[in-house]
């Protein structure tokens, strides 16, 4: 579904991404981990068509992405932020409904099917009691799962979410991983970045890692996250145990002195 070719980036004379490739079928779920500064939000960039590559190509169902436009690519792909702050005070259901504007032609209002859609992308995350909320008054993990509830709504094939939970206490961020996870057996094709390798045994299938401005490792999370690799992208030994789910999971160890 998503092929990146040979694909390489640089800010001015800083080159940041050096010849990257991995395809991502359909239906996969694929967590990027790699340090501060090593690419992976300008990978994401890159595979919106934020970003025109250096060299390389994205190409998404066998095209260019820089050769969609833009409402083409937004029922294609939905970006889900960090975080946003809106300049005014708009319900949770408007923030939703904006997901609505690829659809629409320059003069058209929303439609009844619209608000239909709206609602039930809220009613997926089961957070349909917030829609005449204002935006601005929600927590950090009730607006997080807002902006997915957005993405929802476009209709979209992929979820691109960029370090969803990175602001988010320990409860919220529990309740956006379990809701990502429902997503992904929905049908869904999710790829988020992320600094918790935890995060991707949680809900991935699949697992990028970037070092050195290259893919040090792409393949089925549990092949790719042991304690080796863990070690060399982040040099910090940690040790790996299965809960009694099945689920794999890392913890650091700490040499006391």
């Amino acid at each position: 579904m998503i092929e990146v070719k040979n694909l390489s980036f640089k800010y001015t004379d800083k080159l940041i991404l050096e010849n990257i490739n991995f395809n991502i079928k359909k239906g996969d779920i694929v967590a990027i981990l790699g340090e501060n500064g090593s690419g992976k939000s300008t990978l994401l960039k890159l595979i919106l068509s934020f970003l025109k590559p250096l060299k390389g190509e994205v190409l998404i169902e066998n095209k260019n992405v820089n050769s969609y436009d833009k409402k083409a690519l937004a029922k294609k792909i939905a970006y889900v932020p960090q975080s946003s702050s809106l300049p005014f005070s708009y319900t949770v259901l408007e923030v939703v409904l904006m997901a609505r504007i690829s659809y629409q032609s320059i003069f058209s209002t929303y439609s009844a099917k619209d608000k239909e859609i709206a609602i039930e992308s809220l009613k997926q995350l089961e957070i349909q009691n917030l829609k005449h909320r204002f935006f601005s008054d929600l927590s950090g993990g009730q607006k997080q799962l807002v902006l997915i509830a957005r993405a929802l709504a476009q209709e979209a094939q992929v979820l691109i979410m960029d370090e969803p939970s990175s602001s988010l206490d320990y409860s919220n961020e529990l309740m956006l991983l379990n809701q990502i996870k429902k997503l992904a057996k929905s049908g869904f094709t999710v790829i988020q970045t992320t600094h918790n390798p935890n995060h991707a045994f949680f809900v991935s299938s699949k697992t990028l890692l970037l070092k050195d401005k290259k893919v040090f490792a792409f393949g089925n999370s549990e092949d790719i996250l042991t304690s080796k690799s863990i070690n060399s992208l982040y040099n910090v030994e940690v040790e790996l145990y299965e809960s009694s789910e099945k689920i794999k999971f890392c913890i650091p160890k700490i040499h006391r002195t």
